[in-house]
């Protein structure tokens, strides 16, 4: 399994000139990400916080390009990071009640959840999060904002960030 360490997340993601915005954006939600692994793995949870921290850091290398999701883990995938593509493949809403979307491995699940409380380089409530999603994208969210709550409690139970 290779994973690239936090310094050669950032390199990829300047080599391919991710704007910087979006690399700001992908570092909160790596600290999410990162205080949610710690957290877990302390009550003993075997999760790979490597995984999730290069995932994190890596989830929107391509999101000024359309598809970002398909074209990041394809990216991924041809620089030999197949399990970090595997990760950043299911960070996204679009198709979530395809079962082949939705995140079930603790790292997917702890990405996926990250990405959804960072509002650019903000950590934000999911509400405020899911509110700004809507107005951008003009959609209803409501079903994906009850499946991100379920997600929540799953890897924090009753605990706040």
């Amino acid at each position: 399994m290779t994973i690239p360490t936090k310094q050669e997340c950032l390199k990829l993601l300047n080599k391919n000139k991710t704007p910087f915005k979006i690399i700001k954006h992908t570092k909160t939600v790596c600290k999410i990400a990162e205080d949610i692994a710690d957290k877990l793995i302390r009550k003993g949870v075997k999760l790979n916080k490597r995984l999730v921290v290069a995932a994190a850091l890596l989830h929107d290398i391509e999101k000024a390009k359309p598809r970002h999701v398909v074209k990041g883990t394809m990216l991924l995938k041809k620089l030999g990071y197949p399990e970090v593509a595997d990760v950043i493949k299911k960070h996204s809403l679009y198709k979530l009640g395809q079962k082949n979307r939705r995140p079930n491995t603790f790292e997917e699940k702890i990405v996926f959840y990250a990405d959804k409380r960072a509002k650019g380089n903000k950590i934000v409530s999911l509400e405020k999060r899911f509110k700004a999603l809507e107005k951008h994208y003009k959609v209803n969210l409501s079903k994906e904002l009850i499946f991100t709550k379920k997600i929540e409690k799953g890897l924090l139970g009753n605990e706040k960030l």
